[in-house]
């Protein structure tokens, strides 16, 4: 049986560590809460916006939001929100080919004035 002393002296750096995992994984919050195109969606025909919600209201000119697929970066244009916690934008070629595609963002929401980033996935697949 260990001594109280031997116990301490393991239980000390257990909590220790215990408790740095756990400050660890609250840097992992975003305010992305979902968007649609749904990540990771498969679609049956292109889309023609984009609309990325998130659990504030964002920042309109300190975001941003780009398309990539299958022939590089896609050209975006009506920036804006539709004040529902949100940012939208026009694919202004709706026609994209089918592929998969990476929505990479970029917002500030709500009072904070931190610059969150994150991207999500989607594709597309029609009978064409």
């Amino acid at each position: 049986m260990l001594g109280s002393g031997k116990l301490k002296s393991l239980l000390v750096p257990l909590i220790l560590v215990a408790s740095l995992a756990g400050c660890a994984g609250s840097g992992s919050y975003t305010p992305f809460l979902r968007a649609e195109p749904a990540a990771d969606s498969v679609l049956n025909r292109a889309p023609r916006n984009l609309r990325l919600f998130y659990d504030a209201l964002p920042d309109v000119p300190s975001s941003s939001i780009t398309l990539t697929g299958p022939n590089g970066n896609y050209d975006l244009r009506g920036f804006h929100t539709m004040g529902s916690d949100d940012l939208m934008i026009e694919i202004t070629n709706p026609s994209i080919p089918d592929g998969d595609y990476v929505v990479n963002w970029s917002a500030v929401v709500g009072e904070d004035p931190a610059v969150y980033e994150g991207s999500y996935r989607f594709s597309v697949v029609t009978d064409r």
